[in-house]
């Protein structure tokens, strides 16, 4: 019997479709890695310029006992429209977050609201932060370094 030369192996076609197929999933890892890091330190890239009202030479914020309600006024910069609030409320016994959707401001406008509050429940209050969400390149962002933190909250 013959036998001739019959190696078997790996043609050039498999093994550059084998390379490929691993540059294409290296690429994606790193990609994936690379999107994750991106989004862990994103930042709101404009100045919101949110801030309270002030009336009579006073801030727009206080809480009532009676209603059981904080009662705010926030005006709006004139750099971008604001698509909604997130209201936090911190007590010393427990701390409430709100998702005002409603909070809709255009640029240099402003906002009037209420949000429960039961200081029976929730404590004293202690710090209210109200960070703005805005829509940047059609997705809500939520500001979070741009937060109004008050504290000392006088009541109504």
């Amino acid at each position: 019997m013959d036998h001739k030369n019959k190696k078997k192996g790996i043609t050039p076609l498999m093994i550059t479709l084998l390379l490929i197929s691993f540059a294409v999933a290296v690429g994606f890892v790193v990609m994936n890695f690379g999107a994750a890091a991106a989004e862990d330190q994103a930042i709101c890239p404009i100045e919101v310029g949110l801030k309270l009202a002030v009336i009579g030479g006073q801030d727009q914020l206080c809480y009532n006992q009676a209603s059981k309600e904080i009662a705010f006024t926030l005006e709006n910069g004139i750099n971008i429209k604001v698509d909604g609030l997130v209201f936090n409320a911190i007590g010393n016994k427990k701390a409430e977050s709100f998702e005002l959707t409603e909070a809709k401001m255009i640029k240099a406008g402003n906002y009037m609201g209420n949000v429960p509050y039961d200081a029976s429940v929730d404590g004293e209050l202690q710090q209210i932060k109200i960070t703005p969400v805005v829509v940047l390149y059609e997705e809500s962002e939520i500001c979070t370094e741009q937060a109004l933190i008050l504290e000392n909250i006088r009541t109504c």
